[in-house]
């Protein structure tokens, strides 16, 4: 895999790399699986006198062992794997013999599998680095991707306090998820974010000389492709009892984003579903979310699975396996049910998502995202509306509204009346200053004339213009 952007990631690692020579710097770093983790550290270390070990799920007398060679073959020692270590107060003794005097990097990747196999590891390790390993011109890292015992258990923990700097390894944005794809189109750019999200690993396994739809039957509908069964074996490694949660991501990825409507279809329990829900969030797989000018107590909740990939698998994948056998039953699927359906899978959540951060950082806001309530269509009537984008200043007043668009069709003047009748509707939206339209077709002859007339009121925006 080639390695690319990460520069804010390798920044933070840089800064506490350059402090090691006043004080060891101890790290964390943490991220989601296929995030990049490995690839970061690897990079990073690359040119630096380093110790990295991965761990494994095995036992603790395996894991010191391998410890042990590893270190080994990385000193150039062989009495480390001769003699093994007994303990970890004897493997971190031989790890600050190695560091010594000589600026070292030294990771101990996958950290939770260690931890889980000596529940006494975060003490030992607190207690080692107060009284010795801080002491070395060392940058020591631990890194995992069980983000919800990094959250937990390390930086709340017993590793409390001795952290010097913290890192979360993210998702690529959609700017740099293209540099996997510099070929492509603006607009299937935006179709491969929403296929596979911003994790590297996924796309990295497509080529921009091959049509988008055709990465997608090799890569993930055909049984033999390297992501077909790249979903559940993803929750496999998360969960111990997948199969509600299987429900519950279908669920959403159908378009079923609030909790009633999610109990309903999959017939499990309301309290379950809140329970599950409430799982998925802490893994970062799935979002609550609120109207933007809501507050954090609101009960107008909606959920959004928030790695595309995911979305694409429980909404393409996963519920179609049976049709699914061969490879001709994979573009026959290709062809009649994902093809036909991609622009507008598409259009929700990603291109909004898209649309929403480059509004954030245009508008420099304090926050982004949809607002939908209900809106007075008659003396006793109302109906729900949604509005796709809003920023709010830091006093909570919306800024700006957006209008976001995936359609075969340019965008029309009426999309502008549509958000100065909502601007009555919306908590501070009274003194919107600006309206943005984003849209895949462009706009019609109206709306580019509006634009034209008051510009720094009205921002016309295609997919072209979101990529440099």
């Amino acid at each position: 895999m080639d390695f690319l952007n990460r520069t804010d990631d390798l920044a933070a690692l840089r800064d506490s790399w350059d402090a090691v020579s006043r004080r060891g710097q101890f790290f964390v770093l943490w991220g989601r699986r296929r995030v990049g983790k490995t690839e970061l550290l690897t990079h990073f270390a690359d040119g630096r006198r380093a110790f990295y070990f991965e761990a494994t799920d095995a036992t603790e007398a395996v894991q010191l062992r391998r410890l042990a060679e590893q270190l080994s073959l990385t000193s150039g020692n062989p009495l480390y794997a001769e003699t093994g270590f007994p303990s970890w107060t004897a493997a971190l003794e031989a790890i600050a013999q190695f560091a010594g005097d000589k600026p070292t990097v030294v990771v101990l990747d996958e950290f939770q599998y260690l931890a889980a196999r000596q529940v006494e590891l975060p003490t030992l390790l607190s207690r080692w680095w107060r009284e010795r390993g801080r002491e070395h011109p060392v940058l020591f890292i631990i890194a995992g991707s069980e983000v919800s015992f990094f959250r937990q258990d390390v930086l709340a923990g017993q590793l409390y306090g001795r952290r010097d700097s913290q890192w979360q390894v993210r998702p690529f944005t959609h700017d740099d998820a293209a540099l996997f794809v510099p070929n492509y189109s603006a607009e299937d750019k935006v179709r491969t974010y929403a296929v596979c999200g911003g994790m590297p690993y996924y796309l990295d396994t497509f080529d921009d000389a091959l049509p988008i739809e055709e990465n997608i039957v090799r890569n993930i509908l055909n049984r033999g492709g390297l992501l077909h069964e790249e979903a559940e074996l993803l929750l496999r490694q998360e969960l111990d009892d997948p199969f509600n949660y299987f429900s519950v991501l279908e669920a959403i990825a159908r378009g079923e984003t609030r909790n009633s409507r999610i109990a309903d279809r999959t017939h499990i329990d309301r309290s379950q579903v809140n329970q599950l829900l409430r799982v998925l969030e802490r893994l970062e797989l799935v979002e609550q979310r609120r109207p933007v000018t809501a507050s954090p107590t609101s009960k107008k909740t909606t959920y959004a699975i928030l790695d595309g990939f995911l979305n694409f698998s429980f909404r393409f994948v996963e519920p179609y396996r049976s049709r699914l056998r061969s490879s001709e039953d994979a573009r026959r699927h290709l062809e009649t049910t994902v093809a036909p359906q991609l622009d507008h899978f598409a259009s929700k959540p990603a291109w909004e998502f898209i649309c929403q951060q480059h509004m954030l950082r245009a508008e420099d806001a304090k926050a982004v995202g949809a607002w939908w309530g209900p809106v007075r269509t008659g003396r006793k009537q109302t109906e729900e509306r949604e509005v796709d984008a809003a920023t709010t200043d830091i006093d909570g007043k919306v800024s700006a509204l957006a209008s976001c668009k995936w359609t075969n069709s340019p965008l029309p003047r009426g999309e502008e009346a549509f958000l100065t009748q909502m601007q009555e509707h919306i908590p501070g939206a009274e003194s919107v200053e600006r309206h943005y339209f984003y849209a895949r077709s462009g706009f019609d002859d109206e709306l580019i004339r509006l634009a034209e007339g008051d510009p720094d009121r009205y921002k016309l925006v295609t997919p072209s213009d979101l990529f440099d």
